[in-house]
C-alpha cells in the first residue's frame, strides 16, 4: 500500500506529464492550423500548459518531489 507522500508524488507526476503533454499538442495543433483566431488560441492555452508545468515544478520543489 502506498503512503500518504507516494501518493501525492505520483498525483504531482502525473498532473505535470499531463500539462507538458497538453502543451506540446496546443504548439502542434496551432502550427497545423490557417486560422489566425484559433492559432492565437491554442498559443494561449500552450503558455497557460507551460505556467501550470512551472507552478507544479514550484511545488514540487517545496515538498522534495523529484
Amino acid at each position: 500500500m502506498l503512503t500518504e507522500q507516494e501518493i501525492m508524488n505520483n498525483a504531482f507526476k502525473e498532473l505535470q506529464f499531463q500539462e507538458d503533454f497538453m502543451a506540446k499538442k496546443y504548439a502542434q495543433l496551432s502550427q497545423q492550423i490557417t486560422d489566425p483566431k484559433f492559432q492565437q488560441m491554442l498559443k494561449e492555452m500552450e503558455q497557460s500548459s507551460r505556467n501550470n508545468y512551472s507552478t507544479l515544478s514550484q511545488t514540487m520543489s517545496k515538498f522534495s518531489i523529484v
